[in-house]
Parts: C-alpha cells; sequence; structure tokens
C-alpha cells in the first residue's frame, strides 16, 4: 500500500480514483434530477440541499446517514431588524449572541431568534461600538467584544452593561505606525483574554484579567521550502535577499476556548507549500501556547481530503466550535462545509454545502453549538442570516457514545454504538469505538475484531499486544507446572530405566558365579 505526503493510504493511482469521483459525482446528480423530474415534486426536507458522509479507510468518501438535518434560517424577518455583514456568533445557555458588523452593534437573540436585546449603540462615546468582528461571553454573563473600528476589546456585564475598554498593548514589539485591529476574543477560565488582531502575526494577543499585556502565545510555525532557504542564503545576492518577500508567521482566522481553557484555533490562509510541508490548519493551544491537538486519525485534520490529494478547493477553516467531551467541529468557507472530529482528531461526519438552495451557504463565517449539542448554528456573512441544524436520531446515538465512553460508561457506550450500527452497519467509526469501549473493559478479543472490522490497525496492535499478555499471564503458569512436570517424569523414566538395566547386570553377574 503507498502512502501519499499527506499520509493519506492510496490503493490505486491518483488518477483513478479522479474519474471514480467524477463518475460517482455524475451518477448522483443524474439520480436526484431525475427522481425530482419523475415525481414532479419538490426534494422534500428529508432529502437535504447537502451528502453527509465520512472517510473510509482508503480515503473514499462514503455517504452515511444524515447527523444533522437543516431546520430553517433565522433572517431579519425573524429577528425584526435586518442584519448587516455579520462576523461572528456565540451561544451561550438559551442566548444567540451576534456581531453585527455593518450596523455597528451587538445582538442578543433567544435560540428562535427574538431580539431580547441591542448594545453597543449607546449615546456615549465609550459605550459606542464601530464595527465589532467578534464576541465572547463568560459563564458569568459578561461580554466581550472584539470592536475592530476603536481598536480596543470592550466588557459588558451580564446586563448588558459597559464596564470597560481594553487598548492597545504596550508594547515595543508592535510599532507605533502599526494598525492595531481586534477581530476575535475569548477569555479562559483563569480570566486570560486573548485576542486576534489583524496585521499581527506573533500570534494571539494576551491580556490578564487585569487587562495587562502580558505578551504573545501561540505563534504559528514558519515552514520554508528547501530550495527557497538554500537559494536565499548560499546563491542570491543582497539586493535579491533584500527585494525577496519576508517569510513570516500566518494568523489565526478564529479561535474558541473549551470548557478546560484550552484554545481552539482555526488558520484559513494557508498556501499550497504550508499544506506540502504538514502545516496544521486547526490547533489545541495550552496556556504555554503547545499545540496539543490529538491526530490519531488515518488523515490530518485538514478537512477535505480530495482537495489536498488533487490540489484543487482546499478547505478553508474559519470557525470552530467544541463539545465538553472533546469533539469539535470546524466551518470552512470554501465549500461551506462542517466537519466533525472526535477527541483523537478521527472524522465523525462532514456536511453542508455551498449553493443556491434553501439551507446551502453563500458566505459561513461563523459556527456555534447549542450546549447540548443538538442543534448547530451558523452565521452566513452574505445572507445576514443564522442557518440552524437539528440533530437526528443517528448523530444523538454517535456523539453519546463517544459522550459515555469520554465519561468512563462503558456500558452506556457499547449500547449506543449498537445503536449505530443499526443505522449505519458499514461505519468503521462505530466498530472502532466499540473497539475502543472493549479494550477498555478488558475484552482485548471482542477488542481486536472489532478494530479489524473497523480497520483500525493502531488500536488492533494495541489490543494484540494486551490480548497476547493476557494469554501468557493466564496459560504460563500452568505451562510452567507443566513442563516441570514433564521434565520431572522423563528424568524418573531414565532414572528407572537405568536402574532396571543396573538390577540386570547384577542378575547376569550373580549367574555367572
Amino acid at each position: 500500500m503507498v502512502r501519499t505526503k499527506y499520509g493519506i493510504p492510496e490503493k490505486r493511482s491518483v488518477f483513478c480514483r479522479l474519474f471514480r469521483m467524477l463518475v460517482r459525482r455524475v451518477l448522483s446528480a443524474f439520480t436526484l434530477s431525475a427522481v425530482v423530474f419523475l415525481s414532479n415534486v419538490s426534494v422534500s426536507r428529508a432529502d437535504m440541499p447537502y451528502d453527509t458522509y465520512s472517510y473510509n479507510y482508503w480515503g473514499e468518501e462514503v455517504k452515511e446517514p444524515h447527523s444533522y438535518l437543516y431546520a430553517g434560517m433565522i433572517s431579519g424577518k425573524e429577528i425584526g431588524t435586518n442584519l448587516s455583514y455579520p462576523a461572528d456568533l456565540f451561544v451561550a445557555e438559551d442566548r444567540l449572541y451576534v456581531a453585527d458588523t455593518g450596523n455597528s452593534r451587538i445582538l442578543i437573540l433567544s435560540m428562535d431568534g427574538m431580539l431580547l436585546k441591542e448594545i453597543g449603540s449607546g449615546k456615549d462615546a465609550a459605550d459606542t461600538l464601530k464595527n465589532p468582528q467578534g464576541i465572547f461571553v463568560t459563564g458569568e454573563g459578561h461580554l466581550y467584544v472584539a470592536d475592530t473600528g476603536n481598536s480596543r476589546v470592550v466588557e459588558y456585564d451580564e446586563n448588558g452593561n459597559y464596564i470597560r475598554e481594553i487598548g492597545r498593548p504596550v508594547t515595543t514589539l508592535i510599532s507605533d505606525g502599526q494598525e492595531y485591529s481586534p477581530t476575535k476574543v475569548v477569555v479562559d477560565g483563569a480570566g486570560r483574554i486573548y485576542v486576534i488582531a489583524y496585521g499581527i502575526n506573533m500570534g494571539l494577543v494576551e491580556f490578564n484579567s487585569e487587562g495587562e499585556f502580558q505578551g504573545f502565545m501561540g505563534a504559528t510555525q514558519v515552514s520554508v521550502s528547501m530550495f527557497t532557504y538554500i537559494w536565499k542564503n548560499y546563491f542570491s545576492t543582497q539586493a535579491q535577499q533584500d527585494r525577496m518577500e519576508t517569510i513570516i508567521p500566518t494568523e489565526y482566522s478564529n479561535i474558541f476556548v473549551d470548557n478546560e481553557s484550552f484554545i481552539y484555533a482555526t488558520i484559513n490562509n494557508l498556501s499550497a507549500e504550508d499544506r506540502a510541508a504538514g502545516a496544521d490548519a486547526v490547533r489545541r493551544l495550552n496556556p504555554t501556547g503547545t499545540d496539543i491537538l490529538r491526530r490519531l486519525g488515518q488523515y490530518p485534520v485538514i478537512g477535505d481530503l480530495e482537495g489536498v490529494t488533487f490540489g484543487w478547493n482546499y478547505s478553508s477553516f474559519v470557525d470552530v466550535a467544541a463539545t465538553d467531551y472533546g469533539c469539535y467541529f470546524i466551518l470552512d468557507e470554501t465549500d461551506g462545509k462542517i466537519f466533525a472530529y472526535d477527541y483523537d482528531g478521527i472524522s465523525l461526519f462532514v456536511f453542508g454545502r455551498n449553493g443556491i438552495r434553501e439551507g446551502n451557504f453563500q458566505k459561513p463565517v461563523s459556527i456555534g453549538l447549542s450546549d447540548d449539542e443538538s442543534r448547530i448554528y451558523v452565521l452566513d456573512n452574505t445572507l445576514n442570516s443564522i442557518y440552524v441544524f437539528e440533530i437526528t436520531e443517528y448523530g444523538r446515538h454517535l456523539l453519546d457514545a463517544i459522550r459515555l465512553n469520554h465519561m468512563g460508561d462503558a456500558q452506556g457506550s457499547t449500547r449506543e454504538w449498537q445503536e449505530v450500527l443499526k443505522l449505519n452497519s458499514n461505519s468503521e467509526l462505530a466498530y472502532t469505538g466499540l473497539g475502543k469501549t472493549y479494550l477498555t473493559e478488558g475484552n482485548y478479543k471482542e477488542a481486536m475484531e472489532c478494530f479489524e472490522l473497523g480497520n483500525s490497525k493502531k488500536y488492533y496492535s494495541k489490543a494484540f499486544s494486551y490480548y497476547r499478555k493476557e494469554v501468557m499471564e493466564t496459560y504460563l503458569t500452568g505451562a510452567v507446572i507443566a513442563l516441570v512436570v514433564l521434565l520431572f517424569v522423563i528424568w524418573l523414566i531414565r532414572r528407572i530405566v537405568r536402574f532396571r538395566r543396573w538390577v540386570g547386570e547384577v542378575r547376569c553377574y550373580m549367574q555367572k558365579n
């Protein structure tokens, strides 16, 4: 089996895969059109204007039951006021917070889109926002706003009252002539404030709970090709070096803080060279800025595999949201897809699409999850609306299986994985999940069988090593005792044979004499 430079296994040539992909898409489109034409009815909600799929061991798209269904759209009609180029969305308990950038305000909505409060349009200059692009709500209900046009971060209390502003960082690392425009903001459990600022490529701007600048955190790595490095350092003249474009780290596109105060950060401007060098499009940063995102899946966390394999339509991650048990959902603006991964970085499902049909995106910019993951909200910057997706029975069983396994409830997790297999008998993920549960319970043989069905060589090897150890511990003592008894019997037989031989020799001697 051959692996590409991205670690994606291939069992056939790229041209064969490309041909199969094109044929599959043409047939799917033809079949859908034929069904619609012959039935003379519009496509029902259950059909959905997008496919849900996952990737199998060979990196091929495999359709599966929908995990989330498009349920409707929250637009200006439902809200009672029109949005204008909204840039960010945040979900907190039973509220939706929207950064209505074009109208320079923050809207607080109910989960169904009813307008509850408007912030940022006050008469006081300190309370007036200008093109805000980022919002975050703490557990206490305090609202932090990246007030981009005013070059500051503003904090409001749970009632929407102005508290303070955090302005430009006081540091020599940012020149006086450099623009400071915060675009995204989050606050961790310790009160540390992290900001993405336009044009700042040294990482996240970090402030302490008092609003004092602490430094930069989590700067992205710079990837340079060998040719560029050699040419710039050994063959180019000084004038050529001066004219060369400075190689600088890429900037983060969005951030999200989880319940453990780790920060998920996305990067959406990676070049083809960055991707070829294995640069990460999403990271999980600890307080020291170290990336601790687990990548134990068969494929890297890069979104669409076809774009990587064939070099077109790379996924461009613009936002991320995570659950309390390690699953995370990444929004791709290139194709309007939502990629879901578990704690180990294994792809769960992919759904969504850009297009002109109802339920398709135009320009998705932000994603939010309800507390129980029953709903996904996606903000569209072009249609000035919020898309609502509701979880299905299949999606609920899938996420519950992962959640229960994370909580250590092996029996509950096994039950949920079995329900997943009833709805999708070809799910490699379900077999792998069952295998993990059996592995936790110590049922290594059953775990090996599940990992084999799930094509998980890594976990199969792990289960096999435990099973081999268990077999040795179970039968080693008996084998040693049996060996000792066998050796004793052999020794005893040999002694008896020697004794009988000696007796025979004595008798012969006595008879001769």
